[in-house]
């Protein structure tokens, strides 16, 4: 097997047990160990190691290695107030230059389909709203926009997998796309603002309060 595809098995492998707390924050990893467990060189495991650091999913610290990385809910905040803003921005100059119309249908068919198909849809809502937003910020056409919420997507990533779990927050997030849609479509600023502040502080809102829970959960199985 190539080494990129086994560097990817172990940091998928890593990922999914690190978002079932399976490890706690402050768990230390060794490449020793990861070699042993999962059968491969130190090269695909320290590449994974370097994947999971990427991901902020990890910390490496200088003569301490690897180890889960402890949940900064200060910088958390930080990047959904940033990605608010450029996302405030986002409407706005949408909401001045206009969308066409057949890409609002396309967008506000496809939501539909999402909602009317839920519970069945739900494992696709996480995704698909990633996409949403970025889709979005590409109508404006500012690539260094589009690139800066990347950025700031890719670091809150594995934390997002918290935001759309619950049933009603999934029915949620269709709910607000398919209402910002057709605020976008009549131009109306404000209510397009206010549609995307409640969208992104209600993520912020879900993310805390499950990883909260979920911590308080995993703490509990240890003792």
């Amino acid at each position: 097997m190539a080494k990129s595809t086994l560097s990817q098995t172990v940091f998928s492998q890593l990922s999914e047990r690190i978002l079932r707390w399976d490890f706690l924050p402050g768990h230390r990893f060794t490449e020793e160990g990861l070699c042993a467990e999962f059968q491969v060189s130190r090269s695909p495991v320290r590449e994974a190691l370097n994947m999971l650091v990427e991901n902020g999913l990890v910390e490496k610290k200088p003569m301490l290695g690897y180890s889960v990385k402890l949940l900064d809910f200060e910088e958390i905040n930080e990047l959904y107030d940033v990605r608010l803003a450029l996302e405030a921005f986002v409407v706005s100059r949408i909401c001045v230059t206009g969308i066409e119309e057949k890409r609002v249908r396309e967008l506000l068919a496809y939501w539909n389909d999402l909602l009317e198909g839920l519970p069945g849809t739900a494992r696709l809502v996480p995704a698909a709203d990633e996409d949403f937003h970025e889709a979005l910020a590409k109508l404006s056409k500012n690539r260094t926009l589009v690139r800066y919420l990347r950025d700031i997507d890719r670091r809150i990533h594995f934390v997002r997998l918290a935001d759309i779990t619950s049933e009603q927050r999934v029915r949620d997030t269709c709910v607000e796309h398919l209402r910002l849609l057709e605020a976008l479509r009549e131009r109306d600023e404000p209510r397009a603002l206010g549609i995307l502040r409640t969208n992104i502080d209600g993520g912020r809102s879900a993310v805390e309060r499950a990883i909260k829970d979920a911590l308080a959960h995993a703490y509990q199985r240890r003792e």
